[in-house]
């Protein structure tokens, strides 16, 4: 994935940065952003609940959980004899499943390798499992397992999995190449867009930022807050510059913490990450090229983004798609929109898949399929309003 350059003007960097730390009440968009920064040092001391629960509301989020860990931690942590398999006993005190054994167990040996446990569940389906009411919160008793699992965690020595994982020098430190080549801003915005409807909404933006930056942020004042609007001000560059407190380049001890968990996030959205079977077609998880190029064309995605049948985007709508440079290449005259014809010389289907297939692999996975996936259902929604199919 192209990264962002884009330079955001001191003055507002210094408004984003005041918010930042003067807001107190803190909305499920880009929690893990903040939570570090804003939370109270007291609090985050007195014990491990008070470590997962990020902003003090004496419950713990499905966003702070999975910003706090991922499988891959607690998977090594509940394994104390580091033999890479788990027993019966040890498969329920990390699911707290009685009935899920059989069903990890995939070649019937008798014991769950690692692999086996990561195939078969992870760490939002454990949350979903101990938050019994289904109200997207683990309160009370409800909490217990994920406390279980953290303190595990923290105790086995398995804290800094997450940090050594972008750590690609192994040097403790973090650089900005090293968090931009971990994750991108688009793998952010889909492991924070709970409902995927491709923007924040106004009350989103205010209870993370307030209200001056929402104000800056919703560029056509319709009342959110879309991808491309939030990428205008800031890229993944910027985020690394804000928290890099001292400017020395690279992200130090507490200057880590939050990046971390934006890391843990993308991992562990990606990993519970359910396939569309309408783009699915052979079920196999993950979306081809093929799979996608027969679900839509570049006509069909350009008349239903069309909003006002202009024939044309701009480059606020663009960039919840693409990056800055290929936003330029599109707009070949350089008049700040890209016609039909401007974006049919420039991208179609299949390039685009190979845009957002971030690893090369060949397959969109994860979080990868997010763009495409939004754009799929952008083509049925105008199909179903207009009554009419964009072939």
């Amino acid at each position: 994935m192209l990264s962002v350059h884009l330079v955001v003007a001191p003055f507002l960097r210094l408004r984003i940065q005041v918010l930042f730390f003067t807001e107190s009440t803190m909305g499920p968009f880009l929690l893990f952003f903040v939570a570090m920064a804003t939370a109270s040092p007291v609090k985050r001391q007195e014990d491990f609940y008070g470590l997962l629960d990020l902003n003090g509301d004496n419950r713990l989020s499905k966003n702070e959980v999975l910003a706090s860990m991922i499988m891959d931690q607690a998977i090594f942590a509940m394994d104390p004899d580091g033999d890479g398999f788990f027993s019966i006993l040890q498969i329920f005190q990390l699911t707290d499943d009685p009935n899920i054994f059989p069903l990890l167990d995939t070649n019937s040996d008798g014991r769950v390798s690692y692999d086996e446990v990561r195939q078969g569940t992870n760490m939002a389906r454990i949350f979903d499992r101990e938050d019994s009411n289904g109200d997207g919160f683990l309160d009370g008793p409800e909490a217990e397992k994920m406390v279980f699992i953290y303190v595990e965690v923290i105790t086995r020595g398995q804290g800094f999995m997450s940090r050594d994982m972008m750590d690609t020098n192994g040097d403790q430190v973090l650089s900005k190449d090293e968090v931009l080549n971990a994750m991108s801003l688009d793998q952010v915005f889909a492991a924070t867009d709970d409902d995927r409807d491709g923007h924040y909404s106004q009350q989103q933006i205010v209870d993370s930022f307030g209200v001056m930056t929402y104000q800056m942020m919703d560029d056509n004042m319709d009342g959110a807050v879309s991808f491309g609007e939030f990428r205008k001000v800031i890229d993944m560059g910027g985020i690394f510059d804000f928290f890099d407190a001292d400017a020395s380049g690279s992200l130090e001890g507490d200057e880590q913490n939050s990046l971390i968990g934006v890391y843990n996030l993308v991992l562990n959205v990606g990993a519970a990450w359910i396939t569309d079977p309408a783009l699915d077609t052979d079920g196999d998880g993950k979306l081809s090229k093929q799979e996608v190029m027969n679900a839509m064309t570049l006509d069909q995605i350009m008349a239903a983004n069309d909003e006002n049948g202009d024939s044309q985007f701009t480059e606020i709508e663009l960039l919840s798609f693409f990056d800055r440079d290929y936003v330029m290449r599109m707009d070949a005259d350089g008049d700040g929109f890209v016609t039909f014809a401007e974006m049919r010389a420039v991208i179609d289907v299949g390039p685009y898949f190979d845009y957002c297939d971030a690893d090369g692999s060949g397959f969109l996975e994860g979080l990868e399929q997010n763009k495409v996936v939004l754009l799929y259902y952008s083509i049925l929604a105008y199909q179903q309003n207009n009554g009419v199919n964009t072939n």
